[in-house]
């Protein structure tokens, strides 16, 4: 039970969090439409110069073209991992059940610093030479989005009725067979999900990234290197500011996946 003056306060305090958490963001889509060249107030002007202006940057696109390569690759190698972890963990009663699960949750709480620094050893020095460079970055993603796939993908394939594959094995399926007609289509806006997820994580990671990166900068890492310079900060938030309304969008899809994936479990 909540008194009235708590619940009160309970909305001021998750008030002044949002704005906490999310007034730099709005910041940042407002001096992207700034005409001036420093983010400030009061604002010199509205303009859509530095969008266009940023699109005719070779280097700029060539860095987003790199984020956007690595984030796809990173999406379907990290759900497909996900999926082939999670189906298991799920299903399976198996010993050391406990431990796998858990050791596929490790990168969930190891800095991304130490994290990093560990593969650009293994891509270097390691048995196998890659390099630094957007394979190695994309090792990394991988990595780093493998365990918020299987968080989002377990739990679906917990929630299907066991009975509805045993069902299929009764009329004569195969275990394949009932995995690709029964399991995968209720488990599809999870994967969906879980595939969005782990393509917002990509784009948007720096730490790993800029300690293999190598000469073909993603844009995160591009980012960085440009705010040593004024004149060139305008076109960085102009890119940040459409970064921040794509991930926007596609994680509010990830999230409307979820929600219809949870309720076709439960009708099923």
């Amino acid at each position: 039970m909540v008194s009235r003056r708590a619940k009160r306060g309970l909305k001021v305090y998750f008030g002044l969090f949002l704005v906490y958490l999310y007034l730099p963001t709005l910041l940042l889509v407002l001096f992207a439409f700034n005409s001036g060249t420093l983010p400030q107030f009061p604002l010199s002007g509205f303009t859509l110069h530095w969008f266009s202006a940023a699109w005719n940057t070779p280097a700029l696109r060539t860095a987003i073209g790199n984020s956007l390569l690595v984030a796809a690759g990173t999406s379907v190698l990290a759900t497909a991992l996900g999926l082939l972890t999670a189906y298991p963990l799920a299903r399976g009663r198996f010993r050391g059940r406990a431990a796998v699960s858990a050791f596929a949750l490790v990168p969930l709480v190891v800095p991304y610093v130490v994290l990093g620094g560990a593969l650009l050893i293994f891509v270097t020095r390691g048995p196998i030479h890659i390099g630094t460079s957007l394979t190695a970055v994309l090792i990394g993603h991988v990595i780093i989005t493998f365990p918020y796939t299987l968080l989002l993908l377990v739990p679906r394939i917990a929630a299907i009725d066991r009975r509805l594959e045993e069902a299929a094995r009764d009329l004569g399926a195969s275990s394949a067979t009932t995995l690709r007609r029964i399991v995968l289509p209720l488990t599809a806006p999870a994967i969906l999900a879980a595939a969005l997820t782990a393509f917002v994580l990509s784009l948007d990671e720096y730490a790993v990234a800029s300690f293999v990166i190598g000469n073909s900068p993603t844009y995160p890492v591009y980012l960085f290197s440009q705010l040593r310079f004024a004149e060139r900060l305008p076109l960085v938030i102009a890119v940040a500011a459409f970064l921040v309304a794509v991930t926007t969008v596609v994680v509010i899809a990830a999230e409307l996946i979820r929600r219809r994936g949870d309720r076709r479990i439960a009708l099923s």
